[in-house]
């Protein structure tokens, strides 16, 4: 079967269905540059910190946010761990912003594939 109609806009009369709460979707009032997270870094093998020690960093290491042409983990020493998913780009905005990240090595692995995961919180 179907749905009756012309097939147009019009048909519609544009009113919200009656009943529910009445909110829909769209911005919240969440700050993202405010919310501490999780990520696996990206590109570990190719990195400033991995090429110099042939390894990575120990799960406890510091590490602090930062940005070159995408968002990095960069380690007390200054070298780049590896970068964090696209997901995280809105970071350079936070950055821009003043605010700050710093964060721990999660867990940390050099098997076939280095493999680092960093917890990370914000400071404004």
């Amino acid at each position: 079967m179907g749905s009756s109609g012309s097939g147009n806009f019009s048909d519609y009369s544009g009113n919200k269905p009656s009943g529910g709460s009445g909110k829909s979707g769209g911005a919240s009032d969440e700050n993202k540059c405010e919310k501490a997270f999780t990520a696996m870094l990206e590109e570990i093998d190719r990195s400033s910190y991995y090429i110099k020690t042939k390894d990575v960093p120990k799960v406890g290491e510091e590490i602090n946010i930062s940005f070159d042409k995408r968002p990095i983990a960069i380690s007390k020493e200054g070298l780049i761990i590896g970068y964090l998913p696209t997901k995280f780009n809105y970071i350079k905005m936070c950055l821009d912003d003043g605010y700050t990240y710093i964060g721990r090595v999660a867990s940390s692995s050099s098997g076939l594939v280095a493999a680092v995961s960093i917890d990370v919180i914000p400071s404004y």
